[in-house]
């Protein structure tokens, strides 16, 4: 029998950024001590950052969304908070209410959920922060504990247990009600062979063998419609897992991923999910371009790229994911070659590769994009694409000396730091030879809105050799 409770609250104001992030954790306890409850936390709030779970004010986990923590504990009731360091907070780091007065503080976190849980024995327990920041609420689900004989035929006269319980949980808000499917691979599904139907919110648990299964999630007693198909993975017996349904929100180009943890834990993405591309033209003073995939030069994959611009998100065949080919000539003329690459994409994924160095040596930077927004920050990413040293970036507020600050990222040629998160708010941009306070670009001012995706390429400066440009994509330009 599973209990459902919700718990919803309206956001608080507050704001900082949090620094540092634990996640991930898995139940690692024994059959011996079952008696005692075991409490997981689920982080699904898919437009917010990281979230610190806290029991009686104790800091359990700062969890980003898909993150989960389990760990049995003595039964008895407990508070519950899920706090978060928001903009106008003082602090980066969520220890609860510190002074314990019951009053939310500028050097404390802005709490989102408050609430109580009374643990017992012999039950688990998934509490689930759910929804969008300004809408969230508490999922509580209460399931009895299975305990598996572990123990052999020869100690116990019966054979040990080769099964293994799962729990699935429907926190996808893009699909409605779903039917699901747990199968070895190459089965041909049936109405019959669905092992649950789940509704948003939802819950069911039951136990299936030890064996290699694919999760499929299809329209209610209709098999040909699929909503989700997962690659082949592989279930160990005595064990308990939960599979969060959720949105990707951005993060891939699949809608719909299933998370699962417990005794196990990884990320299942659909494999049919399209695999995307886009190209960005970073090279200063370089003449517009095309760029031909696959070594098909019938058609340019994009066309007529000029300096800073950057093509759509374009569908990759599935059978070119591995070492596709990108070449690179002037706009109208596929005879002249600026430059040959070859990447390689994952299924599912949603990709940037970015053209950069100097007209006379264009080079290339991959990278896999989590473009996932969030409504209480910005997200930036940074690019050394100036084909020099090392570079120190510096995003600070205007009119600071950085002289005493530490960079924000120090890159050498063709790295990236990927999306960062950023409170809203205006900042100056400054580039300078690593370790120096030789300043090879800006002060310029730019306005980082909460919400917004933002990428900043340092590029070559073509009329000064001891400079350095920048190139400022995505929502800056939109």
């Amino acid at each position: 029998m599973m209990n459902i409770s919700q718990w919803k609250f309206p956001v608080l104001c507050g704001v900082f950024l949090l620094m540092y992030v634990v996640s991930g954790c898995n139940d690692d306890s024994s059959d011996d001590e079952a008696q005692n409850p075991i409490l997981r936390v689920f982080h699904a709030v898919s437009d917010m950052g990281t979230i610190t779970f806290l029991m009686d004010e104790s800091a359990w986990a700062n969890l980003e969304f898909g993150d989960s923590i389990s760990a049995q504990v003595d039964p008895e009731q407990y508070e519950t908070n899920f706090d978060t360091a928001l903009p106008d907070d003082d602090t980066d780091i969520c220890l609860g209410d510190e002074d314990d007065d019951g009053v939310k503080d500028d050097d404390e976190c802005t709490r989102l959920a408050p609430g109580s849980i009374n643990l017992v024995r012999n039950q688990e327990y998934l509490l689930v922060l759910f929804g969008q920041y300004n809408d969230l609420e508490v999922l509580e689900y209460e399931k009895p504990y299975h305990e598996f004989d572990t123990q052999d035929e020869d100690e116990d006269g019966d054979a040990e247990d080769e099964n293994m319980e799962v729990q699935f949980v429907h926190l996808a808000e893009s699909l409605g009600q779903v039917d699901v499917y747990l199968e070895p691979p190459g089965t041909n599904l049936s109405p019959t062979q669905a092992i649950g139907t789940l509704s948003l919110k939802g819950e069911f648990h039951t136990l299936v063998d030890e064996d290699d299964y694919v999760l499929t999630l299809t329209a209610v007693a209709d098999p040909g419609t699929v909503y989700f198909t997962s690659n082949t993975f592989s279930m160990k017996k005595q064990s308990r897992v939960i599979f969060a349904i959720r949105d990707s929100a951005g993060d891939s180009s699949s809608a719909v991923k299933v998370q699962f943890f417990g005794d196990q834990d990884g990320t299942l993405t659909d494999r049919n999910a399209d695999t995307t591309l886009r190209i960005v033209h970073a090279v200063a003073d370089g003449e517009n371009i095309d760029v031909f995939s696959d070594n098909d030069f019938s058609e340019p994959f994009a066309s007529n790229l000029e300096f800073g611009q950057a093509s759509d998100f374009i569908t990759v065949f599935p059978g070119s994911l591995t070492n596709l080919s990108l070449d690179v000539t002037p706009a109208g003329d596929p005879g002249i070659f600026l430059a040959r690459e070859n990447v390689t994409l994952t299924r599912g994924t949603q990709n940037s590769f970015y053209l950069i160095g100097e007209t006379d040596n264009w080079d290339g930077i991959k990278s896999t994009d989590d473009r996932r927004r969030l409504t209480t920050h910005a997200r930036l990413k940074l690019i050394n694409g100036a084909n020099s040293t090392v570079l120190d970036f510096y995003i600070a507020e205007p009119n600071s000396n950085i002289g005493t600050l530490s960079p924000t990222a120090s890159l050498a040629y063709r790295l990236s730091t990927g999306y960062q998160r950023f409170d809203p708010g205006t900042y100056e941009i400054v580039l300078t030879y690593s370790d120096t306070s030789t300043i090879v670009y800006g002060p310029q001012t730019i306005e980082l809105s909460a919400g917004g995706l933002y990428t900043i390429i340092a590029t070559t400066d073509t009329s000064d050799p001891t400079a350095a440009g920048a190139l400022l994509l995505d929502d800056f330009v939109n």
